[in-house]
């Protein structure tokens, strides 16, 4: 028994539980179905929880780094400002998906002043933030088989 469990590890032992000790006794096929999606659903956001902060903070670093040399564009200068206005001290979940939400308005205006001066690398190198998203993105909901559906 964990005495200090965090979210994912007790996400965990939902997990096991519905695995263990409910699905080798649901008979009925639509309720088995459900329980399997809940099962993955559940092992998603056991992941999540683990590490969404950190890749929250991660990924709006990249973006800065991707988006910096299109500085002199007034609405990546102004987002930029923005974004580096918010307290980013704050590990609270809420604080950070706001920080990370103003990143995001950072990468779509980046991308827009990339593409209107035509600067191939700073394309290059804002789509491989977008790729990298996408990719950590499908490791979670990515998983997802649709049980039963076909």
């Amino acid at each position: 028994m964990l005495s200090r469990p965090t979210t994912d590890q007790v996400l965990e032992g939902i997990l096991r539980d519905l695995r263990d000790r409910v699905l080798p006794h649901v008979d009925d096929e639509p309720a088995k179905v459900a329980a399997q999606m809940m099962e993955q659903l559940l092992r998603g956001a056991a992941v999540r929880a683990a590490h969404e902060i950190a890749w929250m903070h991660e990924e709006t670093a990249e973006i800065v780094a991707a988006s910096t040399r299109f500085e002199a564009d007034p609405a990546v200068g102004a987002a930029l400002a923005e974004l580096r206005g918010a307290d980013a001290s704050s590990l609270h979940l809420a604080d950070v998906v706001a920080r990370y939400s103003l990143a995001g308005d950072v990468l779509g205006c980046a991308m827009e002043a990339a593409y209107a001066a035509g600067d191939q690398e700073g394309i290059d190198a804002l789509r491989a933030v977008l790729q990298a998203r996408s990719d950590r993105e499908m490791q979670i909901i990515g998983q997802l088989d649709l049980v039963g559906r076909g």
